[in-house]
């Protein structure tokens, strides 16, 4: 098994491709016009006012309505995203990743991930799929063919229970994945793995905000110390009195996530009713979203010993589960067990501070041991320890102090300066090191023996600045800040693009909205601000290539996936599409010559279902006055037959690309139909150029309200 370090994080960004960029641009431009027109919608329909329901922020499906008095706002957008020009851009890090990109693509073998370390390991698709085999058969079973099919009809009940079933995605059949754990010891005869489970209910995102609810109502009755990060375990460390004489027990709760049983959940939830209302429908949600299949090679698997229990790593509320699990086996430990010590939680990490004779600290971490195998959960456990490192903290008693800490082996990695960020993202780096190291240390000595590798890295970044200790004050959480309806646009930044695209869409909002508009209460610069997103990391593309390589060795069909056969009609000859009238998911052209004057006007569309059933409501609607309207592509042929004009229609297929999946919640069908549609207008002289802002209905079908056949 191959080590591979690549010698920078792989949070940096690559130079995108101008194509890639304005895909990108236009499906966040669209998602921005989407929600502008809507919010005017609702400020010149102030009878229409949204439900106010809770929706858990699931997005409405409904179509965007038109809002006349943001055309000239939209025409002004896309006029923008039409004259974006590009210029080149390199430097010694872009040269670096081009080429690594490069070899990643034309390897056909696959780099997977260290869990803990910043290392990759090259393995053949057969070692990896042996190797996440092992880690399956060992706790997974085979499913009932039929499991998926009923989870799905228990979300669909839930989603109409609470009217949601027209925003919510049935659930999105991932394909589970591993990472490695290089840090453990004998790795190299015997390489161990964390499987990671990505299928999930949406559910889940109910039965997220339920449980956080609950944990939070919950830590207001019952003082016990569930830390969320490093600053609230250093909290708890401050105020600890007489440290000197005290000493840590450190445990962790081995595979917490899956060990977590049904009957363990249902203890949590029981205990947790006495202190605050949980109605049974809502313990329903939070037990149903724990039902969960693993998915493998296209089949599927489910949990031996607890039937489709499963707290999954990765899942929407496998945290606040952990957090609701903690707190009551916190509170049963401090009570039911008498342990008279200081301890606290961090998911599956628990740190205590005991004092006492070393013996009667070892009693006490024996309790502990007994305790957590009650509840069939095995630990490892450390005690009479006067230095720990805890999260990525090292805390110790004796000298009162508190330092940053790293794992053994771990590389300490920054994005690089010369990365493909936001300007302003890069000029925070720093100085938000600065602040972190500078918070996780107690006092200037600490900081300094601690700083040196975290500067050479900070170095190796490209970055001339000099770590130097700053304690922040603590906030003020007396502050209350009001909630500003704010709409934010995020184009994505890439350093090729030659146009201002912030400064010009302020322009653009001033030009639009002057204060004598109707619209300019609700659209100005104070509601709508602009803050850049990213294109893809090396990480995202790492993880693309590795799934492409993946899916060609399990699946050996073109990517296009076209029917067997490409053409059913009569008379092949007569065929639109010269003999390819089935294939599906295409964006085609249809070019109309007149025969007076031999002009050409053409008009785009798409379809993901076959060619041949587009095909057929086109000619409909040039057939039956009634659908005249229907399309752009008719009203110009019955112009053209209202005249007496005669021509002739040609039609083409301009690319074939996966209309809208859960599994990646993305249309590439859509996308690209809008990017020809900007970038080409010569091909699409036709169209609306306000076809940005339409909404893809291709996700209608992965709807709960429109699932038939839940399998």
């Amino acid at each position: 098994m191959n080590s591979l370090n690549f010698g920078y994080s792989l949070k940096n960004i690559p130079k995108s491709t101008n194509k890639d960029y304005l895909i990108r641009i236009i499906n966040m431009t669209e998602k921005f016009l989407i929600r502008a027109r809507w919010k005017a919608f609702f400020y010149l329909n102030p009878d229409c006012k949204p439900t106010n329901k809770d929706t858990f922020g699931f997005k409405s499906s409904k179509p965007t309505p038109h809002i006349k008095e943001l055309d000239h706002f939209e025409t002004e957008i896309y006029n923008l995203l039409t004259n974006i020009r590009f210029e080149s851009f390199t430097n010694q890090l872009q040269t670096k990743m081009r080429n690594n990109v490069k070899d990643i693509k034309n390897d056909d073998k696959l780099l997977v991930k260290a869990d803990k370390t910043t290392n990759f390991y090259k393995l053949s698709t057969s070692q990896y799929r042996e190797l996440i085999e092992q880690n399956i058969t060992k706790d997974y079973k085979k499913a009932p063919p039929d499991l998926a099919k009923s989870i799905t009809t228990k979300d669909i009940t839930i989603a109409k229970s609470l009217n949601l079933d027209t925003r919510i995605e049935v659930l999105a059949q991932k394909e589970a994945f591993i990472t490695l754990k290089d840090h453990k010891p004998n790795f190299n005869n015997k390489p161990s793995c964390r499987l990671i489970n990505p299928t999930k209910s949406n559910i889940g995102v109910i039965s997220k905000q339920l449980l956080d609810n609950i944990n939070t109502k919950l830590l207001q009755h019952i003082k016990v110390n569930i830390w969320k990060n490093s600053y609230s375990v250093i909290n708890w460390f401050e105020n600890i009195k007489n440290k000197s004489s005290k000493s840590f027990i450190t445990f962790d709760i081995c595979n917490f996530y899956p060990s977590i049983t049904e009957d363990l959940l249902h203890k949590a939830l029981s205990f947790a009713s006495h202190f605050t209302n949980i109605p049974t429908e809502h313990q329903e949600i939070i037990l149903h979203s724990k039902k969960s299949i693993l998915i493998s090679n296209g089949e599927q698997w489910t949990k031996k010993h607890d039937s489709n229990f499963d707290v999954t790593m990765g899942s929407y509320d496998g945290a606040e589960t952990c957090q609701l699990i903690g707190i009551y086996l916190l509170n049963l430990l401090t009570t039911e067990m008498n342990i008279e010590c200081n301890l606290g939680l961090y998911r599956d990490d628990g740190l205590i501070v005991c004092e006492g004779t070393p013996r009667h600290i070892e009693q006490n971490k024996k309790q502990i041991c007994n305790f957590f195998r009650k509840f069939n959960l095995s630990i490892t456990i450390e005690a009479n320890k006067k230095i720990v490192n805890f999260l990525d903290v090292t805390f110790n008693l004796t000298n009162q102090s508190y330092k940053p800490y790293t794992k053994p082996g771990n590389t300490i990695l920054y994005v690089h300066k010369q990365s493909d960020h936001p300007p302003a993202v890069l000029k925070n780096i720093p100085e938000n090191i600065n602040k972190r190291l500078s918070s996780l240390s107690s006092n200037e000595e600490e900081f300094n023996t601690t700083i040196q590798p975290y500067q050479e890295a900070l170095s190796n970044s490209g970055y001339d600045y000099k770590l130097k200790y700053n304690p922040t004050p603590k906030p003020n959480n007396n502050n209350k800040n009001r909630n500003r309806n704010i709409l934010w646009y995020n184009p994505p930044f890439s350093s090729t693009v030659k146009t201002k695209i912030g400064k010009k869409f302020l322009q653009i909002i001033d030009k639009c909205f002057p204060p004598s508009n109707q619209l300019s209460k609700i659209f100005n610069r104070k509601t709508i601000k602009i803050s850049y997103s990213c294109m893809p990391n090396m990480k995202n593309i790492i993880d693309g290539s590795n799934h492409h390589k993946l899916k060609t060795t399990h699946t050996p069909t073109t990517a296009t996936k076209l029917n067997d056969k490409q053409c059913n009609c009569k008379q092949p000859s007569h065929c639109p599409l010269n003999g390819k009238c089935l294939y599906k998911d295409v964006i085609y052209q249809a070019t109309v010559t007149r025969h007076d004057n031999n002009s050409s006007h053409s008009y785009i569309g798409l379809c993901s279902t076959t060619f041949k059933t587009r095909f057929n409501n086109h000619k409909a609607s040039f057939l039956h006055a009634d659908k005249a309207n229907s399309t752009q592509l008719s009203r110009h042929i019955w112009n053209l037959k209202d005249t007496n004009t005669k021509f002739s229609l040609k039609w083409n297929i301009l690319k074939i690309c996966k209309s809208y999946s859960n599994l990646t919640n993305r249309c590439n069908l859509c996308n690209y139909e809008k990017y020809i549609i900007l970038k080409h207008p010569e091909l699409s002289s036709l169209n609306r150029r306000n076809e940005l802002s339409t909404t893809c209905r291709h996700k209608h079908k992965f709807l709960l309200a429109h699932v038939t056949d839940a399998s």
